[in-house]
C-alpha cells in the first residue's frame, strides 16, 4: 500500500514541476505585466495569433504556451532569446514579427524599473 501511494504522490508532483513559477501561486507583478503587455501589443501578431489574444488567460493551446513561457521569461528562468525562439517556432510565427517585439520591448522596461543598481566600488 505505501508503494502505491509513493507512486501516485509522484505522478502528481512531476507535472507541478514542470509548471511556470506563477502556475500554483499567482504574481500581483506577473499579472500586472501581462495586462500592460497585453494593452501595449495590443493587435501585434506573432504568426496567426496577436498579443493581446494570447495574454488572456485563453484555455487553448497556444495561449497557455503563451503564458507559460512568458512566465518563465519574466522570472528570469528562460533569456529572451530562447523566449523568442520557443514562442515565435510553437506559435508558427516569425522571430521578426510585431509581437515578439513588442513583448521583448515591455520586458525590457519592466525590468529596467525593477532590477536594484549594481553597488558601486568604492
Amino acid at each position: 500500500m505505501r508503494t502505491g501511494f509513493r507512486v501516485a504522490v509522484l505522478a502528481c508532483a512531476a507535472p507541478l514541476a514542470a509548471c511556470a513559477p506563477d502556475a500554483i501561486i499567482p504574481s500581483q507583478p506577473y499579472d500586472a505585466f501581462l495586462a500592460r503587455v497585453g494593452e501595449a501589443c495590443r493587435g501585434k501578431p506573432i504568426g496567426p495569433y496577436t498579443v493581446d489574444q494570447l495574454a488572456r488567460r485563453s484555455q487553448s493551446k497556444a495561449g497557455n504556451f503563451f503564458m507559460d513561457q512568458t512566465s518563465r521569461l519574466y522570472f528570469g528562468r528562460l533569456s529572451p532569446r530562447d523566449w523568442t525562439t520557443q514562442v515565435s517556432g510553437f506559435l508558427r510565427g516569425w522571430p521578426e514579427d510585431p509581437g515578439i517585439d513588442c513583448v521583448l520591448r515591455e520586458y525590457n522596461e519592466v525590468r529596467e524599473w525593477t532590477t536594484p543598481p549594481a553597488p558601486s566600488k568604492p
